[in-house]
């Protein structure tokens, strides 16, 4: 049963009714998922009246989170609550404080393991100082961070460290009172000028000023965002996405790889850009359902979704389509008995990828999973072809649906074959395709050509047969690419199981590319048909520029600013409504020093309830390092008008005032900032 989230006035009801739980379930509120669970969902949970609806909520907030709906186990749930368990295992022991509530416990449960820690304990003059290192998959933080945290007194717990508010002198102990540049300069002595850098800014791209000793907020926004993780828009809107897809289908049962074939191919399309094509098909034609409505005759609706991960195991985007049209009897007819596919293709720029494939069959409450790696090979300084794939059919493509089409290239659509269907039947055609990719496509190519040669035959029967063939290099297109296809007769083939080896040669430079495939040959075979189908909105959101969004995120996780710049710039050209597109820019241009740009873009379309604090304050300082101050106060300003309850934009505007001289108008926000900060530290 899907849960309706009511959404109340105000949290301080919440807060009363929290009381009048019983222990069990106030518990789990306050302490399990007190950190992961969003306003929204804390009011809708108190407002329960009954064990029996407090239980499904809880079963159903697990299951909105969990990476393999359906299945019975879910490694959300179960890291987290490993990560409490090492939270009051390894923190809070010097106050006697239950590790889960303690700065180093919040920290660990929100974000898990740091790659890597470092401990500064027993120096002279500066306090005990733990510092961990993330590398970060969350969208809404960035990819690369440092938290610090210290203990001001031997019989303190360690608290969370703030370039802002706390400062490098906060961390100086043999020193009373100690400037900016004296705590700077201990630091660097005692623990390193690395360690030192940290105290001023956590975010490693972020440029620092040693000899002015100056602290941006953007470290302080950001930690603002990691106290208040579940409520960020980017997490909310994740999650509104993931409910969406739930609800449709609240109950479903998970089946394995056994049940699904999945294939492959990079191609790269006319502009040079690579692309991973995929189709999912079913291994059985029962596993389809199609269903019947006495008003609109026959339907069907299946949900497609993968989740792309860098080699690193960390989420870059997720892809999902839902698919739901309606058929007449006569196309019944024609696709009743048949696998079930689904082609698509994700925008992958050379990379080594892990892809988490499910396909949903909605009225069957169904889903089918299967995950693989794949690389997408970097396709230019040698001869390469991508892998060979087999395929039924082969048409023309509308000049309209050019660059959409799932296995399509040069004007041709394929039909791929996967799995069961690699089982030919003797007389069958043997057709594959292919795509060749080559180097220094420019000068003359007339009359300059490939040798291939294809070598087949079953293993260990001594029956090798070999076709020549040759590619004319006057067919490659303006980035050097070029689809090719062949067909081999199986008439004469005897039954039995034949590999097939692909040898390309360039006679001038003596380079070779090789591909292969497997395939059988039989007397006959059971396999049935395949019926595949594809997302017809492809088109749109090529115009929407979230293609080129997910291209750009693969850049990022590749660490290819340039190339991610160039993307996002691409998204935003094509919707420049879209504030994700617009907060990436923003970031990868104030990473790179590119003021001027930042102001361009906010001067194009202001601020408004989706642009998260850390975009405000890099906006307001393009401004102040492009010498505009009274511009970059307009911002802070306009940012704690839509953002009233933001300590840490509060405490920039009063920085802003005071570079002003407006001393009076900067203790007014920065009182009010602290006080925020001090009474709602989530915020």
């Amino acid at each position: 049963m899907v849960l309706i989230l009511l959404v109340l006035p105000g949290v301080s009801v919440a807060k009363d009714l929290t009381k009048s739980l019983p222990p069990h379930y106030r518990s789990w509120l306050t302490q399990d998922v007190l950190y992961i669970i969003t306003n929204q969902e804390r009011e809708a949970f108190v407002q329960l009246s009954s064990d029996e609806a407090r239980d499904r909520f809880i079963e159903h907030f697990w299951e909105l989170r969990n990476p393999t709906p359906g299945s019975p186990d879910n490694p959300y749930r179960t890291e987290h609550y490993r990560r409490i368990e090492y939270a009051n295992t390894y923190f809070g022991h010097v106050s006697h404080t239950e590790g889960w509530r303690t700065d180093m416990g919040r920290i660990y449960i929100t974000l898990g393991e740091p790659a890597q820690r470092q401990k500064l304990l027993g120096l002279q003059k500066v306090t005990p100082m733990e510092v961990w290192f993330y590398s970060n998959a969350n969208p809404a933080l960035p990819p690369f961070f440092y938290i610090v945290f210290y203990q001001r007194e031997a019989t303190d717990e360690f608290r969370l460290y703030s370039p802002y508010s706390d400062g490098p002198e906060r961390l100086i102990t043999a020193v009373v009172g100690p400037s900016r540049a004296n705590a700077l300069s201990i630091l660097s002595r005692d623990a390193g000028r690395d360690v030192a850098r940290v105290t001023l800014s956590l975010l490693p791209d972020e440029p620092v000023d040693f000899q002015s000793g100056t602290v941006s907020l953007q470290s302080d926004v950001m930690l603002a965002t990691i106290r208040n993780l579940a409520n960020n828009p980017i997490s909310q809107s994740e999650l509104a996405t993931r409910r969406q897809l739930l609800e449709e289908v609240s109950h479903r049962v998970v089946l394995g790889e056994e049940y699904l074939d999945v294939l492959t191919v990079p191609l790269r399309d006319i502009a040079g850009n690579s692309n991973l094509h995929y189709v999912l098909r079913l291994k059985k034609p029962e596993d389809f359902t199609v269903g019947q409505s006495p008003k609109t005759g026959y339907y069907y609706s299946v949900l497609a979704a993968v989740k792309v991960y860098g080699a690193d195991g960390k989420l870059i985007f997720s892809d999902e389509k839902k698919i739901s049209r309606n058929i007449s009897a006569e196309q019944y007819e024609q696709i009743k008995g048949k696998l079930f596919g689904y082609e698509g293709w994700l925008p992958l720029p050379p990379n080594k990828y892990k892809l988490d494939f499910q396909l949903t069959n909605l009225l069957g409450n169904t889903t089918f999973r299967r995950a693989l790696d794949v690389v997408i090979p970097d396709q230019t300084g040698t001869l390469q072809a991508s892998n060979l794939v087999l395929f039924a059919e082969a048409a023309m493509t509308p000049p309209e649906a050019n660059g959409t089409l799932p296995f399509s290239g040069a004007g041709v659509k394929f039909i791929p074959m996967a799995g069961q269907e690699l089982q030919l039947v003797q007389g069958q055609r043997l057709k594959f395709f292919y795509q060749v990719w080559m180097p220094g496509a420019g000068g003359s190519r007339a009359g300059k050509k490939l040798e291939v040669d294809y070598v087949y035959g079953r293993l260990g029967a001594n029956d090798n047969k070999t076709i020549h063939d040759e590619i004319p290099l006057e067919q490659l297109d303006a980035g050097g690419s070029i689809i090719n296809g062949k067909q081999i007769d199986t008439v004469e083939l005897q039954p039995g199981n034949y590999r097939l080896v692909m040898t390309l040669r360039d006679p001038e430079n003596g380079s070779k590319a090789y591909g292969s495939l497997s395939f059988g040959v039989y007397t006959s075979t059971s396999t049935a048909p395949a019926f595949d189908v594809s997302d017809d909105q492809i088109a749109d959101s090529m115009k929407a520029g979230t293609i080129d969004y997910q291209r750009a995120v693969c850049y990022v996780a590749r660490g290819d600013k340039a190339r991610a710049t160039e993307w996002f710039e691409k998204a935003h050209a094509k919707n420049s409504n879209d504030e994700r597109y617009r907060n990436r820019l923003i970031e990868l241009y104030f990473d790179q020093q590119k003021y001027g740009k930042v102001v361009e873009l906010y001067a194009a379309s202001g601020l408004d309830d989706s642009t998260d604090e850390q975009t405000i304050v890099r906006i307001a300082e393009s401004f102040d390092r492009t010498g505009d101050l009274r511009k970059a106060v307009g911002v802070m300003e306009s940012g704690t008008t839509l953002k009233p309850a933001s300590g840490p934009l509060l405490l920039g505007l009063a920085e802003y005032y005071r570079k002003t001289g407006d001393l009076r108008k900067a203790a007014a926000a920065e009182q009010k900032g602290k006080q925020l900060i001090s009474a709602h530290p989530e915020s």
